[in-house]
């Protein structure tokens, strides 16, 4: 049993090094290496068998583990929209002259304002996101979950494999416009996240981000004037 512990040992260690795959060219051949000395020992053969297969098994789950695990995770954010919202929602970041969003059992809570504008002092953050929408009534008590939608949820004509589980294009829901750094006629250098709280339908033929962008410039053209 000694030879198996010593398989067993190697098999265990390189297995944990060989979740990360970048790792597996060095630590692979020391797992088979392992799994060698294992079958070479005079263990069980059902013990051999699951020595082998449950690694091989949990090598996959483990992967995403690690990455899970080693990857930036960014503050849960939950965003409060008024019942009656609809169109674009623009949030703008780092800036001095902008509001604070408080954190509430560790969630930031986004209140978004009907014209759908935030310029904040927060950092823009990037990792792994954890962000909740609701739609809310005038006293800001939550009365329904915005479902979370993509362009790629419908059927158009350039559509190359079709959805055959397709949402109803009359769902109001959440689409994700955009996330980066921009700079306007007025502005320099601003971070930004863009969202959008519409029926696919209204979404694709509303051609509004011009008013919204020249909204979003005025509004944090008079912050910074004012800081």
């Amino acid at each position: 049993m000694k030879l198996y512990k010593i398989g067993l040992i190697l098999t265990i260690l390189s297995w944990l090094a060989c979740v990360n795959p970048y790792w597996i060219i060095f630590t692979g051949p020391v797992f088979i290496i392992g799994l060698l000395i294992v079958w070479f020992s005079k263990a069980k053969t059902k013990t051999k068998l699951l020595t082998t297969s449950l690694p091989l098994l949990l090598w996959y789950p483990g992967m995403l583990a690690f990455f899970f695990l080693a990857s930036k995770h960014m503050t849960p954010e939950t965003f409060l929209v008024p019942k009656d919202f609809t169109g674009q929602i623009t949030l703008i970041y780092n800036e001095p002259c902008g509001k604070s969003i408080p954190k509430v059992d560790g969630r930031l809570i986004y209140k978004i304002p009907d014209n759908g504008v935030m310029i904040l002092t927060n950092k823009f953050e990037t990792g792994i996101i954890d962000q909740e929408y609701y739609f809310v009534d005038d006293n800001w008590n939550i009365i329904g979950k915005i479902p979370q939608l993509i362009q790629q949820d419908f059927n158009e004509d350039y559509t190359l494999e079709k959805n055959e589980n397709e949402q109803p294009r009359n769902k109001v829901g959440l689409f994700h416009l955009g996330t980066g750094g921009g700079s306007t006629s007025k502005n320099d250098n601003f971070n930004y996240h863009m969202m959008a709280v519409n029926s696919w339908d209204s979404l694709r033929v509303q051609n509004n981000g011009a008013l919204t962008d020249n909204l979003v410039d005025s509004l944090l053209y008079q912050c910074r004037k004012k800081k």
